[in-house]
């Protein structure tokens, strides 16, 4: 495996161990709503991270067959796209004040997925790591 394709598995990896904690604080929050995280690597690979509401594809690379984008960030350091869904059916049903919360979630999520899967390996704090694991607000 080659240096590049190493540091996505390990973006990937980190992103995947960091971010269960996002998803799990928004379950509690917004019991009825499934939410989902995409990762595209700059190879083509696509990787996918949802709570147990939202429906899954039948293959990853279709995405989330209800998948709303809440958010997403395209062309990082380490990924191409990395988006935050949310499933769009039980989405329909939310207050425009928590729309708002969550979209701020989001928008913290994807920067800490970002900002955390571009330090070099060795230099994330066991208080970074921590700190990832909770929404903002």
């Amino acid at each position: 495996m080659n240096n590049s394709a190493a540091a996505e598995q390990e973006a990937v990896f980190f992103a995947r161990e960091s971010f269960i904690g996002e998803l799990k604080s928004l379950n509690r929050d917004y019991p009825d709503t499934g939410f989902g995280i995409s990762l595209r690597t700059h190879s083509g690979e696509h990787y996918l991270l949802a709570n147990a509401r939202m429906p899954l594809p039948a293959a990853k690379s279709d995405g989330f067959p209800t998948g709303r984008r809440l958010a997403c960030l395209e062309n990082g350091d380490r990924f191409s796209a990395i988006e935050v869904l949310a499933d769009s059916h039980a989405y329909e049903t939310i207050s425009p004040r928590d729309e708002a919360e969550i979209l701020g979630n989001a928008l913290d999520l994807i920067a800490r997925i970002d900002t955390l899967t571009n330090m070099p390996a060795g230099c994330v704090s066991p208080a970074q790591q921590i700190a990832a694991t909770g929404t903002g607000g």
